[in-house]
């Protein structure tokens, strides 16, 4: 029997309906690395611990959402207004901080190596809710995201039991490094190295059950002296026996972007893995720029791992 074709609008309403690659990753268009003239409903307040500044954003209804289940989203790196914006162009009502610490994965990595610190944080953060709210807060969720060298704090959080417990959703935007294997026998070797993506695998796998969401956006930027975001992306995905495909020019509107078109996706279970196209500071910074899309692709698919 002949097979009939598929056209993709009926394509794309089976694939919604049955849940199949649900997640339509965003577009990533060009947008004004600026801020926007819009006033941002919400309250910005500057928080300390032990030396290190972060901002907490409250956004209009936050107080719904005060509970003794309640969820805190992180952001690491770039300047606060960024996170801020995107997070009230998403329609997140959930309490947002924000670390902006300064250049370099390191930097980030240094002040979360204090295994202890994130559990300061919730704790700052859940006295802040009651103490404007009146009601008893406790933050049992926390979605995280990182955009550049934020990594460098995810990879630390994500080593403690405790932490890799609460911590629900990553995504990653153009945001994995890792350093390069040594040379062997006078070649470049590109490799990123084994123990810097072997980090990332625990809760890859978890995501790959259902148990977490771990959403990665990387660009073709190249980076010397370091892995790249892609070949860190790459290095993962190989060391999880999963496979990229190819993302068809006119399948989705991702993929007709005129500067940075989608190119290849890997989906298995709650783990998401976008590759899109640019090699310059742009294709870079465009992935930061679209946090709420990537961020509404998975409320929208109902990507969101049971609370446990």
């Amino acid at each position: 029997m002949k097979r009939r074709s598929v056209s993709w609008p009926i394509l794309f309403t089976f694939i919604v309906s049955t849940g199949i690659h649900a997640q339509v990753p965003p577009v990533m268009t060009k947008r004004a690395i600026a801020p926007s003239t819009n006033e941002t409903r919400g309250t910005q307040l500057t928080l300390n611990d032990r030396g290190t500044n972060f901002t907490l954003f409250l956004p209009a209804g936050w107080t719904n959402t005060v509970s003794s289940n309640a969820v805190l989203y992180v952001h690491f790196h770039t300047a606060p207004w960024f996170p801020i914006q995107e997070h009230v162009r998403r329609g997140a009502t959930e309490p947002l901080a924000v670390f902006a610490l300064g250049e370099g994965s390191s930097t980030y990595r240094a002040a979360f190596e204090d295994t202890n610190r994130l559990a300061r944080v919730l704790a700052l953060v859940e006295s802040e809710l009651q103490k404007r709210s009146g009601l008893s807060a406790r933050i049992s969720v926390v979605d995280v995201s990182s955009f550049s060298a934020g990594y460098g704090a995810v990879r630390e959080l994500i080593k403690s039991p405790a932490y890799f417990k609460i911590v629900r959703r990553i995504v990653l935007l153009d945001s994995m490094y890792a350093g390069l294997e040594p040379e062997q026998n006078g070649s470049t070797n590109r490799r990123p190295l084994a123990a810097q993506i072997d980090v990332w695998l625990p809760f890859a796998k978890a995501a790959m059950r259902g148990e977490k969401t771990f959403a990665i956006t990387h660009s073709q930027v190249p980076t010397s002296g370091y892995a790249s975001s892609a070949e860190c992306a790459l290095a993962l995905l190989a060391n999880l026996g999963v496979n990229a495909d190819a993302v068809a020019t006119n399948s989705i509107p991702a993929a007709n972007d005129p500067n940075f078109p989608l190119l290849k996706r890997a989906d298995a279970g709650g783990l998401h893995i976008w590759s899109y196209g640019g090699t310059e500071a742009q294709a870079h910074m465009t992935h930061a720029r679209h946090m709420a899309d990537v961020w509404r692709a998975l409320d929208t698919a109902g990507d969101t791992p049971p609370r446990h």
